[in-house]
């Protein structure tokens, strides 16, 4: 029995220590549509679409592994998902494709900024207040308004006691702070002039102010770039907020495709 435990730590060791340049390629089973893959390992990243069926990259993979390890302890195919409508939880602009079939296994409801059903995270309903089971944040909490603490101390709010965080968002390794690229906006909207975008801010006292160069996620519109989050700011704004528990999902999961070419911007569980 012993010898059989240090095969499977030997083995568990090997894949977390798996590098670009052990294979040519892997074969992986998507754990969101469940088609099997074969993709090159420089080609899973973050960002990159690579199950051939449903589209999704690494990063929407690794939410559904990370859920499956904290609601259930182990990591399992959407599709193998018990039923357990006991569960509650929400998404913050979920991709549909995980976001769907994740409601008809759970009490699990999406929601939007802009549309319904709405949830604005800087600002919830006292009467949601300890009400969820687990909370899905991907690659959101870059486009919230200043300050963004809010959003991190609402979301601990909504959460159960011993509730769960899923959360993903680009993040730098250097610096100690957030950058912050607008600070507190009043009355602003995005207007092109000259071919370029631009956010137009009014403040109370009737000022104008441009900003230019903006950055948008997945095109101009609603994905502006608020800020860029350094690791450390990050760590400060769930220890503030009043998160104890927090992990940082760094492994591997071949077996579902996910791998991690780069060491920042890596999904994050943190417990209330």
């Amino acid at each position: 029995m012993k010898f059989i435990q240090y095969l499977f730590r030997a083995f568990k060791s090997r894949l977390s220590n798996f590098r670009v340049g052990d294979s040519d390629s892997i074969e992986f089973t998507c754990n969101i549509c469940s088609t099997v893959n074969r993709s090159n390992l420089s080609r899973l990243s973050r960002e990159e679409s690579s199950c051939s069926n449903c589209g999704s990259t690494v990063r929407m993979r690794a939410i559904v592994h990370i859920l499956s390890m904290e609601l259930f302890g182990e990591s399992i195919l959407l599709t193998d998902f018990p039923v357990r409508k006991d569960i509650q939880g929400i998404g913050m602009s979920d991709w549909d494709v995980y976001a769907k079939p994740l409601s008809k296994k759970l009490s699990y409801k999406n929601t939007y900024y802009h549309q319904e059903p709405m949830l604005d995270i800087t600002e919830i309903p006292e009467d949601m207040y300890d009400s969820m089971d687990f909370i899905i944040s991907s690659d959101v909490y870059e486009h919230v308004l200043f300050p963004v603490s809010r959003a991190f101390v609402n979301t601990k709010r909504l959460l159960k006691k011993d509730g769960v965080f899923i959360f993903t968002v680009p993040y730098t390794k250097e610096g100690d702070s957030t950058a912050e690229h607008f600070g507190k906006l009043h009355d602003f909207e995005i207007e092109k002039r000259n071919g370029n975008y631009v956010l137009k801010d009014i403040d109370k006292e009737g000022n104008e102010k441009v900003f230019n160069d903006l950055v948008f996620h997945g095109g101009p519109g609603s994905t502006l770039e608020m800020r860029v989050f350094s690791k450390k700011s990050l760590m400060n704004e769930f220890d503030n907020a009043g998160f104890t528990e927090l992990k940082i999902y760094n492994e591997p999961c071949l077996q579902y495709g996910i791998y991690w070419n780069v060491d920042w911007s890596l999904p994050i569980a943190a417990r209330r």
